[in-house]
């Protein structure tokens, strides 16, 4: 018998959690021990006594189990995370030998639901939005210490998200590597070839949109056709894709729009960095008020090369689709007005209910409005250190096409 706490589950959604899927909604639960508290470990059963493994409970969230392993009695310890470290960290190796900055750890992707672990050279980041994995935070860092070695341990637990699981935002240094505060906000990096100043205690993600890098990279290859490209950059953050089309070609001219102004600064900083500033433009603005203002003026119409849209997340669930379709369809149609012909369109959606088939859909709804034509030249996703599981489509949430109006 288990020693952990027996949940039954009915057969509702059964064969997906049989195949693998770590998230146990309340209606797939049968029967479960009085009086369990959050964050306790159990041993999760299926209709008819099938061991399914070991897993979190919280009844606080939605998601009311979560399973870490396969086997059952499982203890989440020093050694279980130092294992899991261990083989994700082997991943990278094999796939990204090179790199030193990367997502070690990608939630479910890497069996560690609710925990995100970047490394960015000496650093490393990591945050938790699961109750389970937050009541057993020492024997997490005491792993990653003894794994990953690192000379800055920072604890960036201030994501809105956590409340999901009644937890509190925390942002902690654990250790500095004898960096003050000031310097940890401007931490420099560099990653395939481009240089950064990252801000490792406050900012989006963790510092940088890692899973865009080889997005970047690919955008400087197709940039080669376009002698002297004119390039517009939609939510350019702090500057990954405007920077990597200045680096394309030397007489290129970008033109980076983000409404944050500590992102606009940042960008600004790391163009000077990488001795593109007279290249680059930095705007700070509202994407869509910029876009509207620039393609109802004749003179705006047709004058970019190359425009990419990469805006944040707008649906976090099922019931916001319909809004998040129209704010991705007026930026396209936006963004056809001032693409020239021949022009390139980059567009992605890093939410997981905006499905390929749709974001396809909405650009080329968006080509008949215009009464413009588009070829697909590609596809695109996420970087290999943010893997995609197929039994768990969640993790398969960055998609991405490269266009040319023709």
């Amino acid at each position: 018998m288990p020693s952990h706490p027996i949940v039954q589950l009915n057969r509702f959604e059964f064969r997906r959690i049989r195949a693998g899927h770590p998230w146990v909604y309340e209606r797939s639960i049968a029967s479960i021990p009085d009086e369990l508290q959050d964050g306790t470990l159990v041993s999760v059963q299926g209709p008819r006594q099938e061991q399914l493994g070991t897993a979190i409970y919280n009844a606080s969230s939605k998601i009311r189990l979560r399973i870490v392993d396969p086997r059952i009695d499982i203890a989440l310890d020093s050694a279980f995370f130092a294992e899991r470290l261990s083989r994700a960290l082997e991943y990278r190796r094999q796939l990204l030998p090179r790199r030193t900055c990367f997502r070690l750890i990608s939630a479910e992707s890497d069996g560690l639901s609710g925990l995100i672990i970047d490394c960015y050279e000496a650093a490393t980041l990591f945050q938790i939005t699961s109750v389970g994995i937050e009541r057993h935070k020492d024997a997490l860092i005491s792993a990653i210490h003894d794994v990953l070695k690192p000379a800055i341990l920072i604890e960036r637990n201030d994501v809105p998200n956590r409340k999901w699981e009644g937890l509190t935002q925390i942002r902690k240094i654990h250790c500095d590597g004898g960096s003050s505060e000031a310097e940890l906000r401007d931490y420099p990096i560099q990653l395939e070839g481009t240089r950064y100043q990252l801000n490792l205690i406050e900012g989006n993600k963790t510092g940088l949109y890692l899973d865009q890098i080889d997005n970047h990279q690919r955008l400087r290859a197709l940039l080669a056709a376009y002698p002297a490209p004119r390039v517009l950059d939609c939510f350019s953050y702090i500057g990954g894709f405007s920077l990597a089309a200045a680096m394309a070609d030397p007489q290129a001219k970008v033109i980076g729009i983000d409404q944050s102004a500590e992102c606009i600064d940042k960008a600004r900083h790391n163009a000077a960095l990488n001795e593109v500033e007279s290249q680059t433009e930095f705007i700070q603005s509202n994407v869509f008020e910029w876009l509207r203002t620039q393609s109802e003026s004749d003179s705006a119409l047709g004058s970019f090369d190359c425009i990419i849209l990469d805006p944040p997340s707008f649906t976090k669930n099922r019931h916001t689709i319909d809004g998040a379709i129209r704010g991705y369809k007026e930026l396209h149609v936006r963004a056809l007005k001032l693409l020239r012909s021949g022009g390139l369109l980059l567009t992605y959606s890093c939410s997981h209910h905006i499905s390929e088939d749709l974001l396809r859909s909405i650009a080329f709804e968006a080509a008949l409005d215009t009464h413009t034509h588009l070829v697909e030249l590609e596809s695109q996703r996420q970087s290999l250190d943010h893997p995609v599981v197929p039994h768990i489509p969640e993790s398969y949430y960055l998609k991405g096409f490269v266009y040319r109006k023709q």
